[in-house]
């Protein structure tokens, strides 16, 4: 940090002094800021941003080294430290101009975000003023705030508090510099704490407006399943132990592992080497999304199931359901083909609620456009598999007994399940099929999707999630009490799935995969140990979450935390509008405003005696037992005195003691009147922060040529 060039003891000091401890602390602090955007700016970024930092550390080291050697400082700091304004310019032009370069492909948001950093981290070179600190401390509080834009999980919300809780004992450090960072840290606790009353309240009561300006969505963030598909790319997210969304079945029975098909999106374009959405089907989709007078109701029967679902941001809008879904929310719209997708992207934590009908039908009919397109192929291709295809047409009659005799052949075959498939030429589906016979989910639901095409059957590929990990902390009492089952089921990325879909007549579409006659345990129950010895090669050996859950203890408190993580995007990131009225309607029903009102009233008013009282109470208590570094010094020297002979009667001034020390012990005569005229000028004269540092770094001098001397 770059303070202000210092002046002669004897002349005033106006300009604004940061005491070397207090500038390091602040260099500590901006570490700390900046390190909770790390994973969000670019790699360029850090590398600008750790080069700045460095360098404030070396003025920093320097001019402590300055102020050790120069007791009386004469020279200009700023000469010997300061950074050149023109360089400092140039390096500012020069980053904004990169910053602007890669706009484009950093989008709005991140390119505001590096701009933000890059400004924090230069600020720090020009603190010359008391406005140049409240600026960069402003910044830095900023910066925590943007970096909940990100992520708002429980554990990363607590870890901003703690580093606004560092930021403002910092700030009340700078301006009580005879407080210790303990007490200036447990004053700032209290004052948040008393300050926690009236944002709890605020936020129960407080109406829940629309956003008056709307962050912009990130272009280069997007998380979880494409919507192109080639054979082999979910295995990436199999490394992944991020969180996709979380389900609340409503303390209803669970179904079975088996059956938590996720439905994200169908597939049913492919040219030879990736599955996309067909362009019919995007048009559909947008028109349905965007005008909410298009709505798609689907045929429904049978036993329904409800629950909620709280999906992470991944700034797409796949939303997750078990198929056949319903929704009543406004917020989510049912495609045709039984898909169903958020009318915006999602750029945060969103609820919402889902009825599915397990047991109903998908498309008892099919038209002509639809049938066409899930029949056609590349031929050519995949010729191979167009050979197959036509004997197996010959053999079987009843199209159900093709697809089994390809599932038979999946499973009797020595087919392998992998997430380190040998890369195939050209996403060559036959020589999958035919030579390498080790693949991920995707390359038996690609080989059996295009098999089924070629063999006459309409057929499409399915991608979204398998199962979920079943969190059933603080939910047994519950089961006990009244039979309900309680607790969530947590999706993560790794979760990831694909699998086919076949159209039968008379049946509709029927679901296929191939994975569960290939490696029965990850359909049935979840990974196989194979895998998760593979994802362990695969991360280089660092542990990643299915290592945790194989510890007992581990797992047991991460379940734990993963189940407070959830009640807190439940109750506090999901508090919805909605639910804020109903419960305001529950507390206080018809007489809702005038009690609302009073009840703010009452928090605000109670807040502020609390602060009121905590301050007197602060200043007659915790004042007393304040002690400045130099009396407590001046009291070691006393009591070694003491041990001597020599005590200081109450009624003697300082400087008529050290009169009787020189008589007594002439041996420290000198270092003792030094000592106490340092002691009297710190005590009594007004000094700045700057003579108050030099003058204690002396006082600490003398005390130890004092001791030295009667030793």
């Amino acid at each position: 940090m770059i303070t202000n060039p210092t002046k002669p003891l004897s002349q005033p000091v106006d300009l604004f002094y940061l005491t070397s401890k207090n500038a390091w602390l602040l260099w500590c602090c901006q570490l700390l800021n900046l390190s909770t955007l790390l994973l969000e700016i670019s790699t360029w970024m850090i590398a600008v941003i750790a080069l700045c930092l460095c360098w404030q550390a070396l003025l920093l080291h320097n001019r402590l080294n300055t102020n050790k050697k120069h007791s009386k400082v004469n020279i200009s700091v700023k000469q010997q430290m300061a950074i050149s304004s023109m360089l400092l310019m140039f390096i500012a032009v020069s980053g904004c101009i990169a910053i602007a370069i890669s706009a484009r492909s950093l989008g709005v948001l991140v390119s505001m975000l590096h701009l933000l950093t890059f400004a924090y981290t230069l600020k720090a070179f020009e603190i010359k003023k008391r406005k140049d600190f409240y600026q960069l401390f402003l910044l830095g509080l900023f910066l925590l705030a943007s970096a909940l834009i990100f992520k708002q999980t429980l554990a990363f919300s607590l870890l901003i508090v703690f580093f606004l809780i560092i930021n403002l004992t910092i700030l009340h450090r700078v301006f009580s510099p005879t407080k210790t960072l303990l007490l200036a840290s447990k004053t700032v606790c209290i004052l948040l704490l008393q300050s926690a009353l009236l944002a709890v309240t605020l936020f129960i009561v407080f109406p829940r407006l629309s956003p008056f300006w709307q962050v912009p969505s990130v272009n280069s963030a997007k998380i979880g399943l494409s919507d192109e598909v080639s054979p082999g790319d979910i295995a990436s997210l199999a490394l992944s132990s991020d969180l996709a969304f979380r389900v609340d079945f409503k303390r209803e029975q669970i179904p079975d592992y088996s059956t938590l098909y996720w439905r994200a999106m169908t597939l049913e374009n492919f040219d030879g080497k990736k599955w996309t959405r067909a362009k019919d089907d995007i048009n559909k989709t947008l028109s349905q999304v965007t005008s909410p007078n298009v709505i798609f109701e689907p045929e429904t029967s049978g036993l329904s199931i409800l629950y909620d679902v709280t999906v992470e941001p991944s700034y797409q809008p796949w939303l997750f359901g078990l198929a056949v879904a319903t929704s009543n929310d406004a917020r989510v719209a049912l495609m045709s083909d039984y898909t169903i997708q958020s009318r915006n992207v999602l750029s945060q934590i969103t609820h919402y609620q889902v009825k599915s009908y397990l047991h109903s039908s998908l498309d008892l009919t099919i038209n002509e456009v639809d049938k066409q397109r899930n029949l056609s192929i590349v031929k050519g291709s995949n010729p191979r598999l167009e050979k197959l295809a036509a004997k197996l047409i010959k053999q079987y009659v009843d199209p159900i007994d093709r697809a089994q005799a390809v599932l038979e052949t999946f499973r009797e075959s020595h087919y392998f399940y992998t997430l380190q498939p040998p890369k195939l030429l050209n996403n060559s589906l036959d020589q999958f099929y035919f030579d390498t016979k080790s693949g991920f989910c995707v390359h038996y639901a690609s080989s059996f999707t295009y098999l089924m095409r070629a063999a006459g059957i309409p057929a499409r590929v399915v991608t979204g999630y398998l199962g979920g990990e079943y969190n059933n902390v603080n939910a047994a009492a519950l089961s006990q009490q009244n039979g309900q089952q309680g607790g969530h089921l947590s999706i993560y990325q790794y979760d990831a799935h694909a699998w086919s879909e076949i159209w039968l007549h008379g049946i509709g579409w029927k679901k296929i995969d191939p994975t569960a006659a290939v490696d029965p345990q990850r359909v049935e129950s979840g990974w196989s140990n194979t895998l998760v010895t593979q994802q362990l090669s695969m991360n280089n050996g660092f542990i990643g979450l299915y290592q945790f859950k194989r510890i007992s203890w581990i797992n047991e408190l991460r379940l734990q935390l993963d189940a407070l993580d959830y009640q807190w995007t439940r109750w506090v990131l999901g508090f919805s509008s909605k639910q804020q009225y109903d419960l305001l309607k529950r507390l206080f029903g018809k007489q809702m405003p005038w009690k609302i009102a009073g009840i703010v009233a009452i928090a605000l008013i109670s807040s502020m005696a609390l602060v009121t009282l905590f301050y007197r109470f602060n200043m007659k208590i915790f004042k007393r037992k304040n002690v400045t570094p130099w009396f407590s010094l001046y009291q070691k020297a006393l009591k070694i005195l003491a041990t001597k002979g020599l005590h200081k009667p109450v009624n003697m001034t300082a400087f008529d003691f050290s009169m009787l020390v020189t008589a007594r012990l002439p041996q420290i005569s000198k270092e003792f009147l030094d000592f106490t005229l340092t002691f009297e000028q710190l005590n009594y004269r007004k000094l700045s922060d700057l003579e108050r540092e030099l003058h204690l770094s002396r006082l600490k001098k003398q005390y130890k040529g004092i001791t030295a001397n009667l030793s």
